[in-house]
């Protein structure tokens, strides 16, 4: 069940900490690499360290650039070869042959905070969009999946962490993993994941703007050349927070007599969040009795992820409400 990528309103400045570990593998690519870091808090104070979620990797989609931008990349390669020494712009586009989509899952914490750590490969510039939920994070505007996208351009070798939605020159909104109804994207079918279109800059052109990345920690953003070689993304990054498991976050057992068993709760779903434990017998959904486990599926089968749904809950001698939002 997907993770709503969303945000809290935070200051950049209370955002960041400067403790890392090395960890689950980044998902990597021949310009980029990109790593979501969670927060793990260490007690009650706030204090804690961001460690990397571990992003399983699912297929790869290899292919390629369309007749425009071939054109564009066969000028570029002509011209370079005309100069004595390949500048660094020139020498990245010697790789660009094909497009890449590498595609991704997770299994993230609902409620945490995180970050996007992005790591520049290459010696020249890059342009980099950074998607949450179907929304550029640099502006919120819906992102196209095009060069019109705005852009966070990274410098050579570049490593630079975004914290949140850039809302102005020094403040953002904290990415948060968040339940479906509280997503800050418009498009259903956009939320739960996360996308990074990398682009690569035209030698030719020192024209465009775009917003350097690593202003967005510690200081007012400034804008820095970049004009994209292609019109189209020659990377991308595309990562589904989505879990396999049941709608509501409870591993369901049969009782043999009335109401089901919630046997596990998983950890980081709205079912912990709101206090279900193993061992709870469920009675009712909506007001409609659950005896058996296919009850409590054919109660759902209607459902669409957000949607909210009362469970009666019995524990210890005591019955009392909850209600969970559906997840997929």
């Amino acid at each position: 069940m997907p993770r709503r990528l969303c945000s809290l309103a935070l200051a950049l400045g209370l955002l960041f900490t400067l403790s890392l570990l090395a960890g689950a593998a980044a998902m990597t690519s021949r310009t980029l690499d990109v790593q979501i870091e969670v927060f793990r808090p260490l007690g009650i104070l706030g204090i804690g360290r961001y460690v990397p979620l571990d992003a399983r990797f699912l297929t790869v989609e290899i292919g390629s650039l369309g007749a425009d931008d071939a054109a564009a990349l066969r000028q570029a390669t002509a011209t370079c070869g005309e100069t004595a020494t390949a500048s660094p712009e020139c020498a990245a586009l010697a790789t660009l042959e094909q497009t890449f989509l590498r595609r991704y899952a997770a299994d993230p914490i609902l409620g945490s905070t995180y970050r996007v750590a992005l790591t520049n490969k290459t010696d020249a510039p890059l342009g980099v969009v950074l998607s949450i939920d179907g929304r550029n994070t640099n502006g919120g505007q819906t992102a196209t999946g095009t060069a019109e996208d705005r852009k966070w351009v990274l410098a050579p070798r570049q490593t630079t962490r975004i914290v949140g939605w850039q809302v102005s020159t020094d403040q953002a909104l904290a990415f948060r993993f968040e339940t479906p109804s509280r997503s800050q994207g418009d498009d259903p079918a956009a939320r739960g994941t996360l996308r990074v279109d990398v682009y690569l800059p035209d030698p030719s052109v020192d024209g465009t703007r775009g917003t350097g990345a690593g202003s967005v920690v510690d200081q007012p953003t400034v804008l820095v050349p970049f004009s994209s070689l292609t019109s189209a993304p020659v990377d991308v990054f595309s990562l589904s927070t989505t879990r396999t498991a049941v709608p509501l976050g409870i591993l369901c057992g049969e009782t043999g007599g009335v109401g089901v068993r919630v046997t596990r709760v998983l950890a980081g779903t709205i079912a912990e969040l709101r206090g279900l434990q193993a061992g709870d017998v469920i009675t009712h959904l909506n007001a409609l009795p659950v005896n058996t486990c296919g009850d409590l599926s054919a109660a759902l089968a209607g459902k669409r992820p957000g949607d909210r749904v009362v469970l009666k809950v019995h524990r210890e001698g005591r019955d009392f409400l909850v209600m969970l939002e559906v997840e997929d």
